[in-house]
């Protein structure tokens, strides 16, 4: 791959920071509805979840494995072994990790993908695909092949010089010829990505209207969900959009830039994830013995974001990494002033959240989606 020139890497880390929240949207005419913050003073609402789920009873597993696809937020190290700048196996991240290694996760310790397959009773990490190395028995519980900066839509995953959906699922295919040509039934497909391609949509304006661009979404997202089926999955899990809003620094900006910036961003991810709700429904009756879970991760973050002090948090909105404005891959660096205790913020740095923030979006998706599946 080329190497990126100075004005890309710019532009690509004004896309890679681009998803600190900020507002929430009023609702598009004709849209689906976007939950407003509660007025001050007002009584929060209830929590989206209940508390961490318990431990799962002792016994065999019932998901043998896990199969990550996507963007950063899944990405374990892939990205460590392409010729990119979205990296993060550098100091501070990792810093609470064991070890303190900076392994390529995008956080100051376990992310996502991680604290999933160890709530299910899998493993306690899980390996990026790309590791040299790998036993089959640690194939065979499962790999991530995400990779930081992808998106849907390939022309993100070029910004970002990351693997395209396409790709990993090339690599899942390899993989399964590396485990004996196939995976357990009851494995399961983690799919989380899109949310560069909202901000890479507005960054760059592309000249396809929200409605189209969502469309466009909602059919790379499906295709890929019948593409594993295809391939055999049973049990598919497909993460929506989360809240999109502005960089850290327009949140000093005065007035309609800052709300318009958040409204367009959180509308078009709330449309995605109205269009792709609907038709992972209509997938389901025509894919009769696979489980199609579509997760609303973005209700689930608006609550954190909204609700901080009910899930032992101080901030939501400002990076515990990095200076006001980028604070990502290469500006959050062994020189970036850090905030005091990462296990209070939400945001490990301007895109990503700490290793806390993970574990409560994991516990409420484990509790809401996963705790009762057979």
């Amino acid at each position: 791959m080329a190497v990126a020139t100075a004005s890309g890497v710019i532009s690509a880390l004004l896309v890679l920071a681009g998803v600190a929240v900020t507002a929430q949207p009023h609702p598009a005419a004709g849209g689906p509805p976007a939950t407003p913050p509660p007025a001050a003073g007002a009584t929060p609402p209830p929590a989206v979840g209940p508390p961490k789920a318990p431990p799962l009873p002792a016994g065999p597993p019932k998901f043998p494995a896990i199969l990550a696809f996507g963007d950063s937020v899944a990405d374990t190290g892939n990205n460590n072994h392409l010729r990119t700048f979205i990296r993060s196996n550098f100091p501070p991240y990792g810093k609470d990790f064991p070890g303190h290694k900076h392994t390529g996760r995008f956080s100051n310790g376990k992310i996502s993908v991680d604290l999933l397959a160890s709530a299910l009773g899998v493993k306690e990490l899980l390996p990026p695909y790309l590791k040299k190395g790998l036993s089959i028995e640690e194939l065979k519980t499962g790999v991530s092949f995400a990779s930081a900066g992808n998106g849907f839509d390939n022309a993100t995953c070029r910004t970002m010089s990351a693997l395209t959906m396409e790709r990993q699922l090339q690599l899942f295919q390899e993989y399964k010829e590396k485990v004996g040509g196939s995976v357990p039934d009851k494995a399961l497909y983690f799919i989380v990505t899109g949310s560069n391609d909202i901000v890479e949509h507005f960054t760059f304006a592309d000249g396809i209207t929200e409605p189209g661009y969502a469309e466009s979404m909602v059919s790379r997202a499906i295709a890929y969900v019948q593409s594993l089926a295809d391939l055999g999955a049973k049990r598919i899990a497909l993460v929506g959009a989360p809240p999109v809003g502005c960089l850290p620094s327009q949140r000093m900006i005065a007035g309609g830039l800052r709300k318009q910036c958040a409204t367009d961003r959180n509308q078009l991810a709330l449309l995605f994830n109205h269009r792709v709700g609907q038709e992972m429904a209509k997938l389901g009756v025509r894919l009769p013995g696979v489980t199609l879970v579509n997760v609303d991760i973005y209700t689930i973050l608006a609550d954190v974001i909204y609700r901080p002090e009910a899930f032992g948090l101080n901030n939501t909105h400002d990076a515990c990494c990095g200076y006001i404005g980028l604070a990502a891959a290469v500006l959050c660096n062994f020189a970036s002033p850090l905030c005091k205790d990462p296990s209070k913020y939400l945001f490990w740095d301007s895109y990503h959240p700490t290793e806390r923030g993970y574990q409560i979006l994991i516990d409420a998706i484990v509790a809401k989606y996963f705790r009762f599946m057979h």
